[in-house]
């Protein structure tokens, strides 16, 4: 997911970057691999998601999840519907969007 700042984002907390932002669900979704957070910018970082992401409709969320514990980890979402059950590979939420809030850092 190729997350779009919201306006005033990312705002400086000493050498971090808090930010809010939204981006849609894959077209295809994947239980194995998630789907990929992609943040603007060259060689940003992130370092945590604080909240689950959920979309406006209250119809699914997701689980943030990195890919190891320590400084420059990739981070993925794997989704879920409002009932709590995992979304089924293949299922299209390109039309959904999520709501992201978390802490960056640069290079």
């Amino acid at each position: 997911m190729q997350l779009t700042m919201f306006p005033g984002y990312p705002d400086l907390i000493g050498r971090k970057q808090a930010f809010v932002a939204s981006g849609f669900g894959p077209t295809s979704s994947s239980q194995t691999v998630g789907d990929p957070l992609t943040l603007p910018g060259y060689e940003t970082y992130i370092d945590c998601i604080l909240e689950v992401p959920l979309d406006p409709t209250g119809t699914y969320f997701a689980q943030s999840q990195a890919s190891f514990v320590g400084p420059r980890a990739t981070w993925a979402l794997f989704y879920y519907t409002a009932a709590g059950s995992k979304v089924t590979n293949g299922t299209n939420l390109s039309t959904y969007q999520f709501i992201v809030t978390g802490y960056s850092t640069g290079t």
